[in-house]
């Protein structure tokens, strides 16, 4: 009885023990975790409806304001919900918990009350603007001659009030409130111009108060305290799992001192048995496994031999010191360094300089964490030649384990030539992309020209047969008449009518012969010209062609250009058209440099007597060009206008043309102050004056 009683007092002990350590493994707190994450989780997402939404509402998306009313509702459902579960907890979690879960409440509270000033002022906002549109709309339509003086300045109104919606920054607000106080002023419109004017003010003031409460409801730190919320319930329930886990392993040590203690009888009965039979038969199996292994191993080396010497890509083994200890013949061919003089040395010598310490520390810890992350892909990085010139590589990792450590084997391709044979392609792929868009702006041109040009003429033959009628109707007009009898036309004066018509009729002409002469310069520019198209031509000529092609971008991006051509300029031989495609590009580039609209741009023409060649000079005083760019600007595809779209082809194309000339294409440049581009061209072999050729070649003034 006494040696049955000792073991089982030992299994009752442990039997207690267990049941001990197995009920303070388990905590009710255990789910306040997941049950804040899930309050937490339902107000991120009401909190992101409820921003969802305001932005819908400042877009005039939504058509009402039901859907914030209810995300707010549900964000405060949400909330006493994070309070109910923080209060549940213990004692020291809820001390924790509730300050953070108040601070979220908080921040919620005071998001809500933006949203609230957020509607009200949206609403006005809203009613304010859509009143100012259709008003504009309305008052716009004079109904008879005493509106006419306030159209423009409800032109102005609703012109300013666009811009202003768009970007509302405090010059767009001068602007509007500047328009609406010279609408306040024109008369004519009465009471309906004074409401249009007190709502246009109403948008101009509300409009910035509405874009900033809707940044404070956009930037409302809500995320952030909810996370910190969410961090101080992870601390606790760490600090609740951390004790659990204790408590765990306690009970599992316990249950294996049990098991073992049950066992320990009969394993030590027969343990020296089996130890030994398990040992004969270990020892066999392990000395035959090593058998195989020595002839695989034997076998492998040969087949690795075989594969190293004969591959055509450098295939190179390191140990996990990031020493070479394998280096195959077309290693040598790719790097340059015989196999003597490279075994033994570290891999970042086949690196760049600048990436050696950066690779080798990173080898060093993916060796020790037996973890490439790259190891069976395939990356793209820079090599070094033994003479020092870098170039692409191609490298693919892998990694193999002996008795002897670890090691990286790389296989290495050499990508000089494939990138030279990519950048071939890219480069003739950009160079048919352009041409196929240039042939189809041509074929557009040709159409829009000939479209524009048939009224266009309609309204030259009618202003004629008009000019003439008015001339045989002067002759019955200005016939005697009764003293008492005086005439007028449209509402005015016969005197003053009789002296305003035929300017109004010029001006008709004029206008539409400069249309005529514009779409004419424009069909030129855009038609193919045939091979070796070539002859003499006026400079002076092809740079007013082409200024008048140019007329809005200049009038758009500066107030200061100036065009100096020099009269009597002898001809130049050549294509016409390409010259006048050169001297677009120049000047474009030029405009496109200027910062603002105070810059100016110059073009200049003159002859250069000692090279018997006239030169063509375009300056800006735009923002310059690095020093270190200028001899670039000619290459293909090279731009300092990436970010604007550009394609570095103008320059190159233009060069290529005034070679193309027997001419060339000069650049000088000061950062921060401006660029001048030079042409020179050859005069022709017999010099003819330009007036000989009937051109107009005063060109002094401003565009």
């Amino acid at each position: 009885m006494k040696p049955l009683y000792k073991p089982l007092g030992v299994v009752t002990g442990l039997l207690l023990l267990l049941t001990y350590l197995l009920v303070q493994s388990r905590s009710p707190d255990l789910v306040l975790r997941a049950r804040m994450h899930e309050g937490l989780q339902a107000l991120m997402l009401r909190d992101a409806e409820l921003t969802r939404d305001v932005l819908l509402a400042r877009a005039g998306v939504l058509a009402n304001y039901d859907a914030l009313t209810q995300a707010g509702s549900e964000l405060r459902t949400a909330i006493e919900g994070l309070r109910r579960h923080g209060a549940a907890a213990s004692g020291d979690a809820a001390r924790d918990i509730g300050p953070r879960v108040d601070a979220l409440a908080h921040t919620v509270q005071r998001k809500l009350v933006l949203v609230e000033y957020f509607k009200s002022d949206n609403a006005l906002l809203r009613n304010s603007s859509t009143y100012v549109a259709h008003a504009g709309q309305r008052l716009g339509r004079p109904l008879h001659a005493g509106r006419r003086a306030g159209v423009a300045d409800i032109a102005d109104v609703s012109q300013a009030m666009l811009r202003f919606m768009q970007s509302p920054d405090t010059a767009a607000g001068e602007a509007v409130r500047g328009a609406l106080d010279r609408l306040a002023r024109a008369p004519g419109l009465g009471r309906d111009g004074q409401l249009l004017a007190t709502h246009g003010w109403l948008v101009a003031d509300v409009l910035p108060k509405v874009d900033d409460v809707l940044r404070e409801i956009v930037g409302a730190p809500v995320a952030a305290d909810a996370e910190a919320v969410q961090d101080v319930v992870l601390r606790h329930a760490s600090r609740i799992d951390a004790r659990a886990q204790t408590f765990r392993l306690l009970l599992y040590v316990v249950a294996v001192v049990l098991l073992a203690y049950l066992l320990y009888q009969f394993v030590r009965l027969r343990a020296g048995a089996r130890a030994l039979l398990r040992a004969n038969l270990d020892l066999g199996r392990e000395m035959a496994e090593r058998q195989e292994a020595a002839s695989a191993l034997r076998a492998s080396e040969e087949r690795f031999r075989a594969i190293t010497e004969s591959a055509n890509d450098a295939i190179v083994s390191a140990d996990r010191g990031g020493r070479i200890v394998s280096w195959n013949p077309s290693a040598e061919a790719i790097y340059g360094y015989h196999r003597d003089e490279i075994l033994g040395e570290h891999v970042g010598r086949l690196l760049p300089a600048g990436d050696r310490r950066a690779h080798a520390a990173r080898f060093a810890r993916r060796v020790a964490a037996r973890a490439f992350r790259r190891s069976g892909q395939t990356v793209e990085l820079t090599g070094r030649r033994k003479d020092g010139r870098e170039f692409p590589i191609e490298i693919s990792l892998s990694t193999w384990t002996t008795a002897h450590g670890q090691y990286v084997t790389a296989m290495i391709r050499d990508l000089t030539a494939r990138r030279a044979l990519e950048e071939t392609a890219r480069q003739q792929e950009l160079q048919l992309i352009q041409a196929n868009k240039m042939t189809a702006l041509g074929t557009l041109v040709s159409g829009v020209a000939h479209e524009i040009n048939n009224p266009n003429q309609v309204v030259l033959m009618n202003a004629g047969v008009l000019r003439d009628a008015w001339e045989d109707a002067l002759v019955v007009l200005d016939g005697p008449r009764p003293d008492h009898v005086e005439l007028s036309l449209a509402g005015l004066p016969y005197a003053e009518m009789r002296a305003a018509i035929p300017t109004l009729l010029q001006e008709i002409r004029d206008g539409a012969g400069r249309i005529e002469r514009i779409v004419g310069d424009l069909k030129d520019f855009a038609r193919p010209r045939p091979r070796n198209a070539r002859g003499r031509f006026a400079l002076n000529e092809a740079v007013q062609r082409a200024l008048r092609l140019l007329a809005h971008a200049i009038r758009t991006r500066t107030s200061r250009f100036e065009v100096r051509l020099a009269p009597d300029m002898p001809v130049v031989e050549g294509d016409v058209q390409q010259v006048e495609q050169v001297v677009v590009n120049l000047v474009m580039n030029a405009l496109e440099a200027l910062p603002d609209r105070d810059r100016g741009v110059r073009v200049s023409t003159a002859v250069a007597a000692d090279e018997h060649a006239a030169v063509l000079e375009v300056r800006d005083e735009g923002i310059g060009i690095p020093a270190e760019h200028l001899p670039r600007l000619r290459d293909p595809f090279f731009t300092t206008k990436l970010d604007s779209g550009g394609t570095g082809l103008g320059l190159a194309i233009s060069a290529s043309l005034v070679r193309a000339h027997g001419g060339r294409l000069d650049f000088a440049s000061e950062p921060g102050r401006g660029t001048r581009a030079s042409v020179t061209l050859p005069l022709a072999a017999i010099e003819h004056p330009a007036a000989a050729l009937g051109v107009d070649a005063r060109g002094a003034g401003a565009a």
